[in-house]
């Protein structure tokens, strides 16, 4: 059963006959996934770095598009004026939001060098842990013994992860390190994200995050890298599908859904990502997992979705 609510920005009340809202989540998960994949592949031409600054910048010039267009009232089911003015609060909410996201995204991007694309997702995927315990720590939250049960169990299999990597090679432990730490990074951006709701549309956001994650980026590019573009076909097919489907479809549906479900079942339902990573590099790297990972990934996922659901209940509680 989908939890709904009304979101903080609109005034229509979303109803179980409302499909759009459950097919842009649906998507917006499959686009998220591919991210790994599509890194993977732009890492044989260029660095994470470059790859985080085209990423962005790509998406950015894509909801640059997206808010000139004449007929976008039409197209934001949101209710909120695009011309609006921006509050010093709201600039530095943008900024922050974005530049986490950036450093989020380059810390997996490089994590992907180092470890299993399974494992580097599904550790980068416990940002809803972070998110909920930021919550706790900025918001002054509450949370039952459910959620501390929860992140216990989540960590455990966290650990058991990483000792299996440690065994294999110290590196691994290292890429799985950085996945975790591009986790907190993210859940710092998505709680600006959801202040962010408040005064502006999904497009909005997107199109100022984006850009400013990219531009905090680029110099990073040309000190540590220097080479920001791909050179093949190949590798311009990978970091433009970064830009228009994970970050520009995939980020941005996700952005949308937030104001159509309850957090609690987007964050659940991201749980879903690292599954859908795995099979996919199974299927287009061959990439093999033991049975101690699928356990492992187990009890993480296992996990999260305590953690997550007495978040919801002691929100709904208070």
């Amino acid at each position: 059963m989908y939890q709904f609510r009304l979101g903080k920005i609109g005034r229509e009340t979303v109803s179980a006959s409302n499909w759009i809202a459950p097919i842009a989540l649906g998507v917006a998960l499959l686009g998220i996934a591919s991210a790994s994949i599509l890194i993977a592949i732009a890492e044989r031409e260029i660095e994470p770095n470059a790859i985080t600054c085209d990423r962005l910048l790509i998406a950015a010039v894509v909801f640059s598009i997206w808010n000139q267009v004449k007929t976008f009232s039409l197209l934001n089911p949101e209710g909120v004026s695009q011309s609006q003015p921006y509050t010093k609060r709201g600039i530095i909410l943008l900024l922050i939001a974005g530049i986490s996201f950036a450093i989020s995204l380059s810390l997996w991007a490089w994590s992907l060098t180092q470890t299993s694309i399974a494992n580097s997702t599904l550790l980068n995927n416990m940002m809803p842990i972070f998110t909920t315990l930021g919550g706790w720590l900025i918001f002054r939250q509450r949370f039952s013994p459910r959620f501390i049960a929860g992140m216990a169990v989540a960590i455990g299999g966290a650990v058991a992860i990483g000792i299996e990597d440690m065994q294999l090679a110290d590196s691994n432990l290292t890429g799985d390190g950085a996945a975790l730490v591009a986790a907190m990074f993210s859940a710092v951006s998505i709680l600006s994200l959801e202040q962010l709701r408040v005064e502006f549309s999904t497009p909005i956001i997107m199109q100022w995050t984006s850009l400013a994650g990219g531009l905090f980026v680029l110099p990073l590019v040309f000190f540590t890298e220097g080479q920001l573009l791909p050179i093949s076909l190949t590798g311009w097919l990978a970091v433009i599908g970064l830009g228009a489907i994970s970050q520009a479809l995939g980020q941005g549906l996700l952005t949308y859904s937030l104001a159509k479900f309850s957090s609690g079942f987007v964050a659940v339902s991201m749980l879903s990502i690292p599954v859908i990573a795995a099979v996919l590099a199974m299927i287009i790297f061959a990439e093999q997992l033991s049975l101690y990972n699928w356990l492992a990934f187990a009890v993480v996922l296992f996990g999260i979705y305590l953690a997550v659901s007495a978040k919801q209940t002691s929100n709904t509680n208070n």
